[in-house]
């Protein structure tokens, strides 16, 4: 009788942790892993023998190759952790990123810092994956305000994840499709409450997009990132739709918008023409770059 004594290596959390981390980000590897086989990266560590099913290493090697190809990790989990909260994502919607907690920070305070009962209506534009509106709305639901949330976005399918976020969140929101602030103005003008808007819109330029070290980038729905005018179309016309309201009512607005560092003077220059009168801020992010612009009116 001849006996095989060729070793099959047994598919531990151990084994594929090891062999993923030669392709990809160690880090990289576990998340996939844990969320393949709905475990923690603490499972993961405790339990390093723990022999995979065959079926679940099929699936992480699937996951690994597209990872390997430059898909995203957080398109491959369909989850990204913003401001310290879960969100559901998908490729309709821009993949979260740290930078835009600095502007989630900046209005965070700013409702720190409003009186008791304040009522506030708030409008989230281009919502992509809500976590702006909802993270907002999840820090302050213990301050004693009243914040009317509003997401709009003319994407269809980001609209269906954002509904998903809130539910998930627990948050109310009034959901609009629709450019910018058109599908909001009739219901925000009428109440004549003091408000604010939030917009990480589209604002790298085509040659940024074309040349961005990041591959991942080119996984992302362009339409979320790209806009004419070096970057600025759509804050042009955010700016412009603005005019019209503060033109015709008298209204505390503030306006946060997240921008490329080489942009802050240009559209410095872009709200000084559109709207003159106004109370010009700009946040810089963790490494000191020029990161939000403030823009306030009636206040």
């Amino acid at each position: 009788m001849i006996f095989n004594n060729t070793h099959v290596p047994l598919n531990t959390v151990k084994q594929l942790l090891k062999e993923a981390s030669k392709k990809i980000e160690y880090l990289d590897a576990e998340l996939l892993l844990a969320h393949v086989l709905g475990k923690s990266r603490e499972f993961l560590a405790t339990n390093p023998e723990q022999t995979i099913d065959m079926m679940r290493v099929i699936k992480y090697k699937y996951l690994l190759k597209k990872r390997t190809s430059g898909m995203p990790l957080a398109y491959l989990t369909k989850h990204k952790e913003f401001y310290g909260f879960d969100f559901l994502v998908n490729k309709h919607t821009l993949i979260p990123r740290p930078d835009t907690e600095i502007m989630v920070e900046a209005v965070v305070n700013r409702l720190r810092a409003t009186n008791d009962g304040q009522q506030i209506i708030l409008i989230d534009v281009g919502t992509g994956s809500g976590c702006i509106p909802i993270a907002i709305a999840k820090w302050t639901s213990d301050f004693r305000l009243r914040v009317s949330i509003f997401a709009t976005d003319i994407s269809k399918q980001a609209l269906k994840v954002t509904k998903r976020n809130a539910k998930k969140h627990n948050v109310p929101i009034t959901f609009k499709h629709g450019n910018l602030l058109e599908p909001v103005l009739s219901s925000v003008v009428c109440n004549q409450l003091p408000f604010i808007i939030t917009a990480n819109l589209p604002y790298i330029t085509e040659q940024q997009y074309q040349n961005s070290p990041t591959p991942e980038i080119h996984h992302e729905p362009k339409s979320a990132l790209v806009a004419d005018n070096n970057g600025l179309a759509l804050y042009e016309e955010l700016f412009k739709q603005i005019k019209q309201i503060v033109k015709c009512h008298i209204l505390h607005i503030t306006c946060y918008c997240e921008i490329d560092p080489s942009q802050s003077a240009q559209i410095a220059k872009l709200i000084g023409n559109i709207l003159p009168e106004t109370k010009l801020e700009i946040k810089k992010d963790l490494s000191g770059k020029d990161r939000v612009v403030i823009v306030s009116w009636g206040e």
